[in-house]
């Protein structure tokens, strides 16, 4: 399957200058796809399962969740370039998908198995599920 599961959610979490998001707030959008579950099989974060775990994404490789099968080839490829999932590489990709994948492949047709356009809050949420994770 080329592109994956393709899901286009617009998620325009407003917050305000200092102002911390709920972490429901950070998750209501992400859980239709997403689910954080710990290696024990603890459910951190109850969600969907038609995209990857997002437990320890923090600084893991792109594409690289063992328990999950649908990655676009172009995720797959941005992964084997060596990107790693930072703070910075989840805020690009949030932002755009498809451009952050175009930047790391070089490939000017790339796309990702998801669309999400997050305008605000992808830093929280990053630190949110990092905490989740440790």
């Amino acid at each position: 399957m080329k592109r994956g599961f393709a899901f286009a959610t617009v998620l325009g979490l407003a917050i305000g200058p200092g102002q911390a998001l709920s972490d429901e707030a950070r998750w209501r959008d992400c859980r239709t796809c997403h689910a954080v579950e710990a290696p024990d099989g603890t459910v951190l974060a109850r969600g969907g399962r038609s995209g990857p775990n997002l437990f320890g994404i923090a600084n893991r490789p792109l594409a690289a969740e063992s328990g999950f099968r649908f990655y676009s080839d172009d995720l797959r490829a941005a992964g084997a370039t060596g990107a790693r999932w930072s703070e910075d590489n989840f805020v690009a990709y949030l932002s755009s998908p498809d451009q952050f994948l175009r930047s790391v492949t070089g490939n000017p047709d790339a796309q990702s198995g998801m669309h999400v356009e997050l305008r605000r809050g992808a830093r929280e949420l990053f630190t949110w599920l990092q905490g989740l994770s440790n």
